[in-house]
């Protein structure tokens, strides 16, 4: 079972759980006044965003750029949602029940939910998302990673997602974006990635898409008929008066949170030139889609005006190398630490994503409440180091390169890459690796490639030495895809083509279900294994970002796996001018 797979096959496609008591309302409303009162703010005018990139897909099942999962986020609803700090929450369903197992969870959903075309949301379109997830002839954002997962509908308002592996996790798999059957059910699995709805979708979330095309998308706020419920809550809009012969508009049911901005645009530029123009103009409240040195630079022009809201996230920017016994090169995990002691990870995080990351000491992201610092074993780099341990691995110095232990000659290292125009940071983050394996005394060449190629055919067969990428890791860490026997076949994200059945077994005992402290002890053991094999060589864990003006008000970072996760609390943004 690959659910959620946080490999690099997801990684690339993004680049080219304790359950929580803590409701919904108490996470989203906005700020409350004096006593307990409804804040008497008016609802502002829309927010501008201007984007680096374009939305073309703003389908659950066809979002690709990160614009269109912007558009996603802002669009849809999942069973669940993030919450503050590293919490999981209700959004669709109110409440939800496990089996001692792990195996089935069952989610009781809210009742009057409706879709922007007023059509009732129910369990129906929970298993019809799940089912097309898990259609082996679905190839869109997710193949795969549902596979083993069933739905089965209990009720309308009742739904059991049945799993064949139990994962400790699932629930961070739950804030999947569910889709309308009514509209998208006759669609073949394979046509959904295509299909026309992406272009004009019809969704749950708190804002409906009134205009989509390459130049911008511009959605509006759903607002609601009824008075705020007594203990407060988001300020509600007076409805519109009706037009008996147009359709009536989707409002939430009484009690539900609407957001505080009228509506959000978002302008497409090709490039950082019209967009910095458009900044420079007082068009836009925030931007993105930038890299980290653009990022800097806007900041930097409009001075104590505008900031950069940093949002740690779990893609890991590492080199995975391939294991499998005929490469001789990389058989001493002594060899494979000197490789990363020879790379200058601070230096990368303050160069190639210009500070907006962290240095990465584990696969696990340093944010997740299963990363265990007293077993991470910081590794410093050190040229002089790296040279030693090769030497004492075995390693003879010859000519422009080094003689592996038991190899006959020379080596020569390949690193793959993607290619820059699809991820300029990982080609960035792979040419200092280049560059500092160079300084040992390496041979090394620099390859990148484009996706097909890279995964296809390098990477899935095995034929590579050493590829730096971008991979996913996800809020709740899954090591398991990238590392388990079992995901080396084909299709699989384990690329190193690694076979370690002890490993295996912890790897699983990771993933399973239990008590955070049951889940974090399993973690620790595992962590302890990484930390002295360096099966994958961990180099900084990026940042997604939005540089803001300070009239925007309400955004609060947390961790994210994916850049439309910075829109988790956007019902209780507002802007300072109210204009």
């Amino acid at each position: 079972m690959t659910l959620r797979d946080r490999g690099l096959i997801a990684a690339l496609s993004l680049a080219l759980i304790a359950l929580s008591g803590v409701t919904l309302a108490s996470s989203l409303e906005p700020p409350q006044g004096n006593g307990g009162q409804p804040s008497e703010l008016p609802r502002s005018r829309p927010y501008v965003e201007g984007v680096v990139g374009h939305a073309t897909n703003a389908s659950p099942f066809g979002a690709r750029s990160p614009a269109d999962k912007d558009l996603v986020a802002l669009l849809f609803r999942g069973l669940v949602r993030l919450g503050p700090g590293n919490t999981i929450v209700p959004d669709l369903a109110s409440s939800w029940d496990v089996n001692p197992s792990g195996s089935e969870w069952t989610f009781h959903l809210r009742p009057n939910l409706t879709w922007d075309d007023g059509a009732a949301l129910t369990s129906d379109d929970v298993v019809f998302t799940v089912d097309a997830l898990s259609d082996p002839n679905y190839t869109g954002p997710g193949a795969a990673s549902w596979r083993s997962v069933t739905a089965t509908a209990e009720d309308p308002l009742t739904v059991t997602l049945t799993l064949a592996t139990p994962l400790g996790g699932f629930l961070q798999a739950a804030t999947q974006p569910i889709a309308p059957a009514h509209l998208l059910g006759p669609v073949d699995p394979a046509d959904l990635p295509n299909d026309p709805f992406g272009r004009a979708p019809v969704g749950s979330g708190p804002f409906r898409l009134t205009f989509l095309d390459s130049s911008k998308a511009i959605l509006e706020a759903i607002t609601a008929t009824d008075a705020p419920p007594p203990d407060g809550g988001p300020n509600f809009a007076t409805p519109p008066p009706t037009d008996s012969l147009g359709e009536a508009p989707r409002t939430p049911p009484p009690g539900s949170a609407v957001p505080y901005l009228s509506g959000i645009e978002l302008l497409f530029y090709d490039d950082i030139s019209g967009l910095e123009t458009a900044w420079q103009r007082g068009i836009l409240d925030a931007a993105s889609g930038l890299s980290p040195g653009e990022a800097t630079t806007l900041v930097t022009s409009a001075g104590a005006t505008a900031q950069i809201l940093r949002y740690p996230s779990t893609t890991l920017l590492a080199v995975d190398l391939d294991l499998r016994p005929a490469r001789v090169e990389f058989r001493d995990p002594n060899v494979r630490k000197a490789l990363l002691e020879a790379i200058p990870r601070d230096a990368l995080v303050a160069g190639v994503l210009n500070g907006l990351g962290t240095r990465a000491d584990s696969l696990v992201p340093p944010t997740s409440a299963m990363f265990s610092a007293s077993t991470v074993k910081i590794v410093p780099y050190s040229v002089a180091a790296a040279r030693a341990a090769l030497t004492a691995a075995g390693w003879k110095v010859s000519g422009a390169s080094w003689v592996p232990a038991g190899a006959k000659g020379p080596v020569t290292i390949e690193v793959l890459s993607p290619e820059e125009t699809a991820n300029p940071i990982a080609y960035a983050t792979a040419q200092v690796v280049v560059s500092a394996w160079r300084a040992i005394g390496l041979d090394v060449q620099l390859t990148p490639l484009g996706a097909g190629e890279l995964l296809g055919t390098r990477l899935h067969p095995g034929g590579f030495q050493a590829a730096v990428l971008p991979l996913a890791i996800g809020l709740d860490p899954d090591i398991y895809p990238l590392l388990a026997s079992t995901q080396s076949r084909s299709g699989g994200s384990n690329a190193s083509g690694l076979q370690d059945p002890s490993l295996d077994r912890l790897l699983e005992a990771a993933r399973a279900p239990g008590t955070e402290a049951e889940r974090a002890a399993a973690y620790e053991t595992l962590e302890t294994r990484l930390a002295s094999e360096f099966y994958i060589l961990p180099l900084a864990f990026r940042d997604e970002f939005a540089v803001v003006r300070d009239t925007v008000i309400g955004p609060t970072p947390r961790p994210v796996s994916g850049s439309g996760d910075r829109f988790w609390d956007v019902l209780t943004w507002r802007l300072a001018d109210g204009r």
